[in-house]
């Protein structure tokens, strides 16, 4: 089959999506499948990811503009709201990009988010299966977001009724939807009214073989001497809690001097996120490192894993940190308890209850053997839930489905 692998984020980039999108895309070409994979690429274009071949935003918006002036059918909503004209000529390029590259050679469509779900449905083929993914709640995002970016207390009643109108329709206009945690499908069901035989859910897959061969390879940072070392691999963005987690290591430092912290990633909130460490004297105890290729190496030499998060689906740095062997210290965060069991393969403690996340890693900085137990526990716990395979043939399971539907 010809499969097109589809989002409406920048590709590539630094997330769980991405990494998603390409293993899933190695795993489908090893049984046999072709596979490309659409979003937006750098410079306001949008891009077929695998093959190089690229359509600019400025090639599309004078036919958009022109098709949509004709009869004066340019909606007059566009115009009450800059942010709502731009976020929606961003979708409307990405149905002609897609258009331009050509639906029609694709035995079925996998979209990984609502915003693409909706674009991809309105240009392609009727009679092409469309699937879709969701790996977080975009309303919920935005809600939490808004005040932080923007300085009020909240979004508008336009913002949030558009977003949750456009959840609702990129939920249930798939042919079948796929969620990875009860959180996420509970969460639609219930606040989005999409029908809850609608879904299907089953857990992610991750290339487990292929993280355990990097996971052995050679790097050229060191752990310290007489230190335990913390990891967070993490997109650095206010959602991800991680201003909590250096206001907590500031804490830690004023207790304790037996550990550094390194900070994986990079994001918007990067040079925030690293003043903030300035401010509170954290230079000799916390490292960003930004986006590194030697995750599984630095997982290995670490002794805790922490993620913070003030909202989350089921972060595949979480995946990889249990696949290390590693103990974990997360926030309850949207399904991130139902990928670690408390006192079992980590310490699980409420969102932005700052004081738990601090006795947390004290707990595991002062119990060696708890800390290795809980480590090896997440070991076994993720060999058997994060199989790649099982989730191809439960994918594939869930596209005869489709099929039979259609006839």
């Amino acid at each position: 089959m010809k499969i097109l692998l589809a989002t409406s984020w920048l590709l590539p980039h630094l997330g769980g999506v991405c990494t998603f999108m390409e293993q899933l895309k190695v795993r489908l070409e090893r049984w046999g499948h072709e596979v490309d994979i659409f979003g937006k690429g750098a410079n306001e274009t949008f891009h077929m990811m695998n093959k190089g071949i690229v359509i600019r935003k400025e090639q599309l918006l004078p036919l958009l503009c022109t098709k949509m002036s004709v009869g004066n059918v340019f909606p007059a909503v566009l115009n009450q709201h800059e942010w709502f004209f731009n976020i929606e000529m961003d979708r409307y390029c990405m149905e002609l990009g897609a258009a331009y590259f050509g639906l029609q050679q694709y035995d079925f469509i996998y979209a990984q988010d609502v915003i693409s779900a909706v674009a991809l449905n309105r240009v392609k083929p009727k009679s092409t299966p469309l699937l879709v993914s969701l790996h977080g709640s975009v309303t919920k995002e935005v809600y939490l977001t808004w005040p932080y970016r923007h300085q009020v207390e909240g979004p508008d009643s336009m913002v949030m009724n558009y977003y949750s109108f456009i959840e609702k329709v990129g939920a249930s206009i798939a042919d079948i939807t796929i969620t990875h945690s009860h959180w996420l499908r509970n969460l639609l069901v219930k606040e989005f009214d999409v029908p809850d035989h609608h879904f299907t859910e089953f857990p992610y897959g991750y290339d487990i073989e292929s993280f355990q061969r990097r996971m052995q390879e050679s790097t050229p940072l060191q752990r310290p001497q007489d230190k335990k070392v913390i990891i967070c691999a993490s997109r650095l963005t206010y959602l991800k809690g991680i201003h909590d987690l250096v206001t907590v290591l500031y804490h830690l430092k004023l207790a304790r001097k037996d550990w550094v912290c390194w900070i994986i990633g990079e994001g918007e909130d990067q040079a925030e996120l690293q003043q903030q460490a300035i401010n509170h004297g954290l230079q000799e105890h916390v490292q960003f490192f930004g986006r590194r290729n030697d995750v599984p190496a630095l997982l290995r030499m670490s002794d805790i894993y922490v993620l913070p998060s003030l909202i989350d689906n089921q972060p595949l740095s979480l995946i990889e940190a249990q696949l290390a062997g590693k103990p974990s210290v997360v926030s309850d965060a949207g399904g991130v308890p139902e990928m670690v069991v408390h006192g079992h393969t980590g310490l699980v403690y409420p969102v932005g209850d700052i004081d738990m996340l601090f006795k947390h890693l004290c707990t595991l900085l002062d119990n060696e053997n708890y800390r290795h137990k809980l480590g090896r526990n997440a070991e076994v716990w993720a060999l058997e839930h994060w199989s790649p395979d099982t989730m191809l043939q439960r994918l594939f399971h869930v596209y005869n489905q489709m099929l039979s539907r259609k006839r």
